[in-house]
């Protein structure tokens, strides 16, 4: 952890500590529409810090250095670019009626230009969390808040590859219902078979994972998916050895 840190400052040397933009959408609507708004609207001037990220107990939590602005940061804003990363909150998404465990926000990617790949679990994951233990040290952002100042140049740390094989991917590409819930649905082997009907060779290299737990895992779907085109490339982590 201190090396992984330490390596994060070098970087930071390199980059001259140049502050990233944070911004964020309301609505899938907006989503869609490419409808961004700088995060210092939401604090109104009554924050003279930098916005920062912080992953603990497997979500990603944001401080604008405002009490009203993170409430509604927590409660209703649906996605947030940090820097070059998406993160999507997950406090009222359901899966098949079943409500995620991660109350805060996930990672994910923008899918196919206008809609959302997350990374996360489903409800009643309690033996899997506790798992994680001795992962999460890998990520440079537990437990410690860092501003987008400190993270330029280093946002492929936010979520390192090697804790992909945790993930379920689900697909978000829908507005909230009257109850304020949005479904989204769980990219599994029947969904991948219709995302790959043009490209056999793509499905085969899917189905070639034998285990059905680890062939749906984000380890193994997010690659496939690059390479069909529907996520843009993302960069190795350069701390991932």
């Amino acid at each position: 952890m201190k090396r992984l840190f330490l390596m994060l400052l070098c970087c930071v040397a390199l980059t001259g500590r140049a502050q990233q933009e944070v911004k964020y959408c309301m609505t899938y609507e907006d989503f869609y529409a490419d409808n961004w708004r700088p995060i210092e609207e939401l604090t109104g001037g009554r924050s003279k810090k930098d916005c920062e990220i912080k992953f603990t107990n497997d979500m990603f939590q944001f401080k604008t250095g405002d009490k009203e602005a993170d409430k509604i940061v927590k409660k209703q804003v649906l996605a947030i670019m940090f820097g070059d990363q998406l993160f999507v909150n997950c406090r009222n998404l359901k899966s098949n009626d079943i409500t995620l465990d991660v109350t805060d926000y996930g990672k994910a990617f923008r899918f196919d230009g206008n809609k959302i790949c997350l990374l996360g679990y489903k409800a009643n994951t309690a033996a899997v969390l506790a798992s994680i233990g001795a992962d999460v040290a890998s990520i440079a952002v537990n437990s410690r808040w860092l501003s987008t100042a400190l993270l330029t140049g280093s946002t492929t740390l936010l979520l390192d590859k090697k804790l992909w094989h945790r993930y379920a991917c689900f697909l978000l590409d829908s507005e909230a219902d009257e109850k304020g819930k949005i479904y989204i649905k769980s990219i599994n082997d029947q969904m991948m078979q219709e995302l790959l009907a043009d490209r056999p060779d793509l499905l085969e290299k899917y189905m070639s994972e034998t285990s059905k737990s680890k062939r749906q895992k984000a380890s193994n779907i997010i690659p496939i998916l690059v390479e069909k085109g529907y996520i843009e490339p993302i960069p190795d982590n350069e701390t991932s050895e």
